[in-house]
């Protein structure tokens, strides 16, 4: 039996075991399920520099999945003031479920200081189709312009990583109900490819194309004013991810290392102690070219010219803790 085999077998197994862990009072262990659904609109691609691109139909795609979670905390207290006090090292195990994915993963965070966490992990992922749905293909060429199936549990889709994070409330300062601003920040530097593909073949994980093997980086800053409403956080969510050179896709002229930006205006609802409604309206951007196109397995073949912006999604995210 293979690593990756062993490795599901025992997420698996551990989500099933959560809802008895989870009855012990006081216990490290904390516990949550996240189910993320978004809405994709059509915004047709527009030759040429940097531009918007308008809404030009009211569908392109919807995405859902649920993540199980299992955290541990271990206290590891550097000394005695409160600076140090509160330093902890998190294990977390996680399973995520999509209707043509399966992925379980594992997290290690130490946190020195209040302000500060770092982290590494590892996920493990495999896929199939449903319905037309790809979940794993490789693709076949600008020429065909159709994807291929990889067969689940003999392809899979790896990622590990390294990030720090750098996290701020200045209630923290100010104490008080209303003095919560919040500023989180995390860069992370991760590895993802699909173990059927070569270097430079581009390939779809969770039908989502356009990838190759390689390291990438992923920047993520929010700012935030939290409340003691039922609207708990109000804020802005920046996104910055790609790849770190060129020379990952075959095209020079594709500008592989170029960086999509997203913002979204964010909310957050605590329903009760347990359960935290995320609503979240995306505007992104991706590459233009100087040739026009219609879809998007095109582009790997085509030459950058500029940035579009596009509205990219709407989204919930919900989250309950037990």
């Amino acid at each position: 039996m293979t690593f990756k085999k062993i490795f599901l077998i025992i997420s698996v197994l551990c989500m099933f075991f959560i809802p008895v862990i989870a009855e012990e009072n006081d216990s490290p262990w904390t516990f949550s399920l996240t189910t993320d659904f978004a809405y994709y609109p059509k915004s047709d691609y527009i030759a040429g520099g940097n531009h918007f691109a308008p809404l030009t139909g009211p569908y392109s795609g919807i995405e859902g999945r649920t993540t199980g979670s299992a955290k541990y905390t271990i206290d590891t207290p550097l000394g005695q003031h409160w600076l140090v006090s509160s330093a902890n090292l998190e294990l977390t195990g996680s399973f995520e479920l999509s209707p043509v994915s399966i992925k379980p993963g594992f997290d290690i965070s130490f946190t020195p200081l209040p302000f500060l966490v770092f982290s590494a992990g590892a996920e493990a992922g495999t896929g199939w189709n449903l319905i037309g749905l790809q979940g794993m293909a490789g693709f076949d060429g600008v020429a065909k312009g159709t994807y291929t199936d990889y067969s689940p549990f003999k392809t899979w889709y790896l990622k590990w990583y390294a990030q720090g994070t750098f996290q701020f409330d200045t209630g923290a300062i100010w104490e008080g109900d209303w003095t919560h601003v919040q500023i989180l920040y995390t860069y992370q530097l991760y590895y993802e490819k699909l173990t059927s593909a070569a270097a430079q073949n581009v390939w779809m994980w969770q039908c989502t194309g356009n990838k190759v093997n390689g390291y990438k980086n992923c920047q993520t800053l929010i700012l935030a004013y939290a409340m003691p409403l039922v609207v708990s956080r109000a804020g802005l969510l920046c996104e910055f991810e790609g790849y770190y050179k060129d020379s990952a896709f075959a095209n020079p002229y594709y500008k592989g290392a170029f960086k999509t930006i997203s913002i979204s205006p964010m909310a957050q609802l605590s329903l009760g102690g347990k359960d935290v409604l995320t609503i979240l309206i995306g505007f992104s951007s991706r590459r233009s070219f100087k040739e026009a196109h219609v879809e998007s397995y095109e582009e790997t073949a085509l030459t950058y010219s500029g940035r579009e912006w596009f509205f990219y999604r709407g989204a919930l995210s919900w989250e309950h803790r037990f």
